[in-house]
């Protein structure tokens, strides 16, 4: 009894549990489907790049052009044929709201895009009338509503947060934990939050 005994303190101490998941983030490494896990992974693989490229194939380095390419890894096509619009991220936009595909915020998962206006004064006439402006790929969502993505900007792949339950505040005031990235260029700083549009799934 003894020796049986013996042998199974040494079973538990050699197989320790897995701490559980205590953050309440559903960490993009969770994404079961394959296609999916490709774009994510595109994604990862382009962080902190200067020019996208998949699979050899350059895209146009900026917002549009960086989701584009991480679903051509998947692959799919983001433009329909029929789409219009004055921007590639408002062709994607119509291509995806035509297809039935604007999810709510509360739905958001990863994969997704989110769709933004007035992130810069693209017309040059001062006002805040810039629509479609920006785009970006939903890296994983907290539990709390906060959405981790990573996007073009600023000349390079980098990562943001935003927060649509709370749009208008920068951090959690009792945590400290960042629920909104500034991402309006000149004219003063604006939260992600604030100029979030809607979310689409390709």
């Amino acid at each position: 009894m003894r020796i049986l005994l013996l042998v199974l303190a040494l079973v538990l101490v050699g197989c320790p549990k897995q701490a559980p998941n205590t953050s309440g983030t559903l960490p993009s490494g969770s994404v079961k489907d394959p296609e999916l896990r490709r774009v994510l992974d595109t994604a990862l693989s382009l962080h902190g790049q200067t020019k996208v490229v998949v699979k050899g194939k350059p895209f146009r380095s900026d917002c549009s052009g960086f989701v584009t390419a991480c679903w051509y890894a998947a692959p799919r096509t983001l433009i329909t044929a029929q789409a219009t619009g004055s921007s590639g991220t408002e062709q994607i936009f119509m291509s995806l709201q035509r297809k039935g595909r604007i999810v709510a915020a509360l739905g958001v998962r990863p994969g997704d895009l989110a769709f933004f206006h007035n992130t810069y004064d693209r017309n040059r006439n001062g006002a805040r009338d810039d629509r479609f402006t920006h785009i970006a790929l939903v890296e994983r969502v907290d539990v709390d509503g906060t959405v981790h993505y990573t996007h073009f900007a600023s000349g390079k792949v980098k990562r943001g947060v935003l927060n649509p339950r709370q749009p208008n505040t920068p951090r959690d005031p009792d945590s400290g934990k960042t629920w909104n990235s500034y991402l309006r260029r000149g004219g003063g700083k604006v939260l992600a939050g604030q100029l979030l549009h809607r979310f689409g799934r390709p």
